[in-house]
């Protein structure tokens, strides 16, 4: 071979080995790359699975934990399982579903309390009239029998009319009873003067009063104003001074005072009669009760006086019993001054 062919072949030889070189060079900068690549990758895969595992945990313990919140609820024994005072969902559907559950909680109550209610009023109501009924059945049998002399007679028929008389009291008082009870009758209190509610009451009371020789005398400041229902509030009051004249003793004076104080009303019916127990001064006001001295009066059904309590106590006031003189008894009802 001349030289110059070994000279091109040499420089053949050495550009093939720079170009084997490059490329071994650049084989190498690819593996790298892909080496970095692979690295990243099985990195950021084992982070995903940290996190999915994480995250994973979370989750089930957050709902175990809701889960153990409603189980709790279903048990009616609630558990606070989240801090209600951080900002977090959790923590608000536990707020949300507990005043949920205690809102049902209060509706069952209610609903317990209603059927106690109307049990009560059922018992009280087959009560009442099984008593009147009776007497009535018992007045009648003698009635039928043909000896009776027409003295005798004339008594029994007297007695079945005051029985039946006691029916229509009680048909009436305890319709109202109940219509109050059951909200069937609201109560609208409104600022007015308090003369007109009691002058008729009064008015309403005046003839049987005057039948048993007792005299209503009304005194105190008449000008008061205060804040009632009025004609719920004279019902009330009417009922005071009948229960009045029926107890308390013939031919007295039956006082009626209004008074004010700072933040109430004050009217006061006062009668000379038997004194009710201080015992008993509480239970008067109960449904239905009769006392010893009531059991001795043919009219009346133990309604009246739990009505002026319902009917004082529904427009925020309240009623008092007590000791008047040591003659007689004192009945005060206090309403809202409509000066506050």
């Amino acid at each position: 071979m001349d030289k110059p062919e070994r000279i091109i072949a040499a420089g053949i030889s050495v550009q093939m080995g720079l170009t084997v070189i490059l490329a071994l060079s650049s084989l190498s900068g690819y593996l790298s790359v892909c080496g970095e690549i692979l690295i990243f990758s099985a990195l950021s895969l084992t982070n995903m699975i940290l996190c999915y595992t994480f995250l994973r945990k979370e989750i089930r313990g957050m709902l175990r934990k809701l889960d153990d919140t409603i189980q709790g609820l279903l048990d009616e024994s609630p558990k606070v399982n989240f801090n209600a005072e951080e900002e977090s969902l959790p923590g608000k559907f536990q707020f949300q579903i507990t005043r949920l559950y205690r809102i049902l909680i209060a509706n069952k109550e209610q609903e317990r309390k209603l059927r106690e209610d109307m049990s009560a009023l059922i018992a009280d109501l087959v009560h009442q009239i099984n008593t009147p009924l009776s007497n009535i059945e018992m007045y009648t049998d003698f009635l039928l029998q043909e000896d009776l002399d027409d003295k005798t007679r004339k008594k029994f028929l007297e007695n079945v009319k005051n029985q039946c008389e006691k029916l229509g009291w009680f048909g009436e008082g305890f319709d109202k009873a109940a219509r109050l009870e059951t909200d069937i009758i609201s109560l609208n209190p409104k600022r007015a003067e308090v003369l007109p509610a009691v002058l008729a009451a009064i008015d309403q009371a005046a003839l049987k009063a005057q039948q048993k020789g007792n005299v209503i005398c009304l005194d105190g400041d008449t000008s008061i104003e205060a804040v009632y229902d009025g004609k719920w509030t004279a019902e009330a009051i009417f009922n005071l001074l009948d229960n009045a004249v029926k107890y308390g003793r013939e031919g007295t004076e039956i006082h009626v005072r209004l008074s004010a104080y700072q933040l109430f009303i004050r009217v006061d019916v006062e009668n000379e009669g038997k004194i009710i127990p201080k015992e008993e001064q509480n239970e008067v006001f109960r449904r239905f009760y009769r006392g010893e001295n009531a059991a001795l009066v043919q009219d009346g059904v133990g309604l009246g006086l739990y009505l002026v309590r319902e009917i004082i106590t529904g427009q925020g006031g309240y009623v008092l019993l007590e000791n008047w003189k040591d003659k007689g008894n004192r009945f005060s009802i206090f309403l809202r001054n409509a000066g506050q």
